[in-house]
């Protein structure tokens, strides 16, 4: 009785844990792909590197042209 309900605890907690890793990967792949349309650059170092020469950060590039999840 016991083990089954510190196994369903210890599964719960577990489950939140990987969905939430899912969902910061799922809005961190989102900003990569709205970075890519804003700068037109496919790999990081090149949206890093039209970021530079416009002298944006990637969060200030996302505020002016795209989107900010949680805001």
């Amino acid at each position: 009785m016991i083990s089954e309900i510190l196994t369903f605890i210890v599964g719960a907690v577990v489950l939140t844990v990987l969905g939430y890793m899912v969902f910061q990967s799922s809005v961190i792949l989102s900003y990569r792909s709205q970075l890519r349309k804003i700068t037109g650059a496919y790999y990081d170092f090149e949206i890093d590197e039209v970021l530079e020469e416009w002298g944006m950060t990637r969060e200030e590039a996302l505020r002016k042209y795209g989107t900010i999840y949680g805001e």
